[in-house]
């Protein structure tokens, strides 16, 4: 775990959930904590070859999960923010992720720059929320899986409205909240993460 950051890293376990610490860190950013990672992870099922969107990938930690995890498949992360591309880079480089494509823009209209048709897209709600969504949800491949996070109400409320509205099937949505032992002296104390929304669905298969 001492190794330094700009050193190339072997995780030989096969578990996900890689800590938190083994991510490089820049002022204003950090990864998602590892716990809701794998929360994440499990509702999306990536498969060994799927096609995966990141749309608002930020700082990457959990697209570079899943390319981890599925040597024979393709991430594909959509992040605006420059320094976040940085940061997402230089992980990259740390862990040696080949199948992580990284493109800047912003959704909707950078989801144009998007290889067609994935099967798992992972969403970080933002606005204008429809309009995203319901354009990730024509490019996804019926019987493909959507993850849906978010920090807010609004974003909870929104994203459960379209969805059904777009008939979306095995719809699934979980509060995560984190609590982490920290030490402050003699004192050990439950700090906990910002709680996050997870709204998981499927799209139908048409009928034949």
């Amino acid at each position: 775990m001492n190794t330094p950051l700009d050193a190339p890293f072997q995780w030989d376990f096969v578990t996900p959930g890689l800590p938190d610490a083994l991510f490089a860190e820049a002022p204003g950013f950090s990864p998602t904590p590892m716990e809701l990672r794998v929360m994440l992870l499990a509702h999306l099922r990536p498969r060994a070859d799927s096609l995966v969107w990141d749309v608002g990938g930020g700082t990457g930690a959990l697209a570079l999960e899943i390319a981890r995890l599925m040597p024979a498949g393709q991430v594909h992360t959509l992040e605006r923010d420059p320094d976040a591309i940085e940061l997402l880079q230089r992980n990259q480089r740390r862990f040696g992720i080949g199948n992580l494509h990284i493109h800047a823009g912003v959704a909707p209209e950078g989801l144009a720059l998007l290889p067609p048709r994935p099967d798992r897209v992972l969403l970080e709600v933002g606005r204008p929320l429809s309009d995203v969504l319901r354009l990730v949800w024509e490019a996804l491949q019926p019987a493909g899986r959507l993850v849906i996070s978010t920090a807010s109400l609004e974003g909870l409320v929104d994203a459960t409205d379209i969805l059904g509205q777009l008939e979306a099937v095995d719809l699934q949505v979980v509060q995560a909240t984190v609590h982490r032992m920290q030490r402050r002296g003699s004192q050990a104390r439950l700090a906990a993460a910002e709680p996050l929304f997870l709204i998981a669905a499927e799209r139908p298969v048409p009928a034949p």
